[in-house]
């Protein structure tokens, strides 16, 4: 039996892995919002860890405000990359196994075809590159460490997301305007919770792997998938990115050239 201890599980990924828990109660799960955990806290994560002793730690805790880390560097590297080495350590000195959770603006958009897990990161704004620092932390320092790069995460009964989002606007009768020069992975959170149990119970060699949706698409062309889903019809205009705007990978559809049961 695996203790499963899980942070920062109060996000829409946090609420998808307490669903697969429930079919997977051969374990013990063990979710933890930041209010019951903060990872930046060195003593609560040491008390943590040693009332828990989880033999696995899915670390989905993370500053993911894009625009808002542009004015907060400092916070989000605290979270993105401190903490993390903060976790490492506890996981290092618990013998436990970390799955940290990372992204696809590690890079920097300019490839045409999706990316792989031998691709050099080079992101562009302060979010890709404090997610990059936390990839490095885990992969250089954790002795059993796993980094999963994922993107354009949506659930579609719980969170706010995107998905979500076009939906209610569009039963709301609400024309939407959605950019075209963006592509990327929309990935759903029960299917990457199901990954995630697979590392635990099949553990591939230890590494960096990608898990996303199979099919790189627009955001604009993503709504229109949602809206035929959902049986809703409203008007979209496609629009580009606004030049003001935080940097963003033009293309950043990812693909894994890894097996995870080898």
């Amino acid at each position: 039996m695996a203790v499963i201890l899980v942070t920062g599980a109060g996000g829409q990924l946090g609420t998808s892995l307490k669903k697969t828990a429930k079919r997977a109660s051969q374990h013990q799960w063990i979710f933890a919002d930041r209010e019951q955990l903060d990872i930046t806290n060195h003593d609560q994560l040491k008390q943590y860890f040693a009332q828990h002793q989880p033999t696995h730690c899915i670390n989905c805790a993370a500053y993911t405000n894009v625009r808002k880390a542009e004015q907060e560097p400092d916070q989000a590297r605290a979270i993105n990359a401190t903490a993390v080495g903060l976790l490492v350590e506890r996981c290092n000195a618990r013998d436990t196994t970390l799955l940290h959770l990372s992204t696809d603006y590690v890079f920097d958009g300019e490839k045409d075809s999706p990316y792989t897990e031998s691709d050099p990161v080079n992101p562009l704004n302060v979010y890709g590159k404090t997610k990059a620092e936390g990839e490095q932390i885990v992969l250089s320092t954790c002795i059993k460490g796993y980094v999963i790069r994922t993107a354009w995460l949506y659930a579609k009964a719980h969170g706010k997301n995107f998905y979500r989002t076009i939906v209610a606007k569009a039963k709301a009768g609400k024309s939407l305007q959605l950019v075209t020069d963006q592509i990327g992975s929309p990935t759903s959170t029960e299917d990457l919770s199901s990954f995630l149990l697979k590392i635990v119970t099949q553990p591939p060699p230890f590494g960096l792997y990608h898990f996303s949706g199979k099919q790189p698409l627009s955001w604009y062309e993503f709504a229109h998938r949602i809206l035929q889903e959902n049986n809703l019809d409203v008007s979209i205009t496609p629009i580009f990115t606004p030049s003001d705007e935080v940097k963003r990978p033009r293309y950043s559809a990812l693909a894994s050239i890894k097996n995870i049961s080898s």
